[in-house]
């Protein structure tokens, strides 16, 4: 029976993988997903049921349209075939037969990772429409996969979120600190912005997550009712920072422990809450919200880049499936490639620029299958458990 359901979930994958082609090609471009239907990309010959048969259309047409005669791209079935055998891995370890619905967040929640990752090789850039919701099923998917083994329980599932994004967000700021030599950035959004991440760390460092997330809820109130936007500059707050956790080895603030996660996780909520703010006000506002980018970007100085935003609502994704001790998992697996291949790249002559995005869901597929036994080798050779 678990084999039978391999094989349907192989099938399943391979069209999902199909439809991700399509959702991979049309999102960066601003395209529908829905209509046209499927076409040949150079003479726009309408696609048959025969020519969207995943792997095999491919492999019967060799490689090119019927119609015009131009080559496909071979990456068309290598999707399908990644997604078929995705789908065909979490259903043999998670199958129904013990483990109910479990595999199904992981499919919606993988599918649209993978997606969101080779946009961002193409493209530079992870899209809000994949990443935020896939957070946000992954999440709601840890009450349909909870009591299964190597998966988190709701409550694990938003800390492995907010851990994500909270680790990626703050090498985001400390980065892009460290590169404008520790000038200030000229961001300035209203009501939401990046202070409220570092609002949240400052005092989340000081006193623990909930005031770290609470405080950043007054700077927003404060902008509000100002109408301005009032802010901490960056070199201040990121100085104070670091001797907040300074502090915390001592007895004079909060533990360490305390200190570390209150500030990852206080930045974590902070970065999605204003991730999410601006998805929803771009969806609802089109127009006004393409005006203030353009004069945002008129105005401000360009941002160096150290990590890019879009990973860290990625981070956050793939956090919400793993749980927060499997996601240093995949961050270290993540980084760990991206350093191996950038050298390799760059060694080659390739760019100096490096998608972090590929790298860091092949990190979090690892660690959902093989997490629990690096951490328990890891733990081992602490002598700890």
């Amino acid at each position: 029976m678990t084999a039978l359901f391999a094989l349907l979930a192989a099938v399943i994958g391979s069209l999902i993988g199909s439809f991700g082609n399509v959702v991979i090609w049309r999102v960066p471009r601003g395209e529908s997903i829905a209509f046209p239907g499927s076409h040949c990309p150079s003479c726009g010959h309408r696609l048959g049921p025969l020519e969207l048969v995943p792997v095999l259309s491919w492999l019967a047409l060799r490689g090119r349209c019927r119609h015009c005669g131009a080559r496909i791209s071979p990456r068309y079935p290598l999707v399908e075939a990644l997604m078929a055998a995705l789908f065909a891995v979490v259903a043999l370890r998670w199958p129904p037969v013990t483990h109910g619905l479990a595999f199904l967040p992981l499919w919606v929640v993988l599918a649209m990772l993978v997606m969101a990752a080779l946009i961002d090789v193409d493209h530079y850039i992870l899209p809000d429409a994949l990443t935020l919701p896939a957070t946000a099923l992954g999440v709601l998917g840890a009450f349909l996969t909870a009591g299964a083994p190597d998966l988190p329980r709701p409550v694990a599932a938003v800390a492995g979120a907010l851990a994500g994004a909270g680790v990626l967000v703050l090498i985001n700021r400390v980065g892009a600190l460290v590169l404008r030599r520790f000038a200030d950035t000229d961001e300035r959004l209203h009501p939401v912005s990046l202070d409220q991440v570092n609002v949240a760390a400052l005092v989340g460092a000081l006193a623990g997550v909930w005031w770290g997330v609470a405080a950043g809820g007054v700077s927003v109130l404060l902008n509000l009712v100002t109408r301005r936007t009032l802010r901490l500059p960056e070199p201040l707050a990121y100085g104070l920072w670091a001797v907040a956790l300074i502090l915390s080895t001592t007895s004079f603030t909060v533990p360490t422990v305390t200190a570390v996660a209150g500030s990852v996780l206080a930045a974590g909520a902070w970065s999605l809450i204003g991730a999410a703010y601006w998805w929803l006000h771009d969806l609802v506002r089109p127009a006004a919200a393409a005006e203030a980018r353009a004069e945002e970007e008129a105005r401000a100085t360009p941002e160096p880049v150290a990590m890019g935003f879009g990973d860290v609502k990625l981070a956050a994704a793939i956090g919400a499936i793993l749980g927060w001790e499997k996601l240093l998992v995949a961050v270290l697996f993540a980084v760990f490639l991206g350093a191996a291949f950038g050298v390799v790249g760059r060694l080659a002559g390739g760019s100096r620029v490096i998608p972090f995005g590929p790298y860091l869901l092949v990190g979090g597929v690892a660690a959902l299958f093989v997490g629990d036994a690096v951490l328990a080798w890891y733990l081992g050779m602490l002598g700890v458990g």
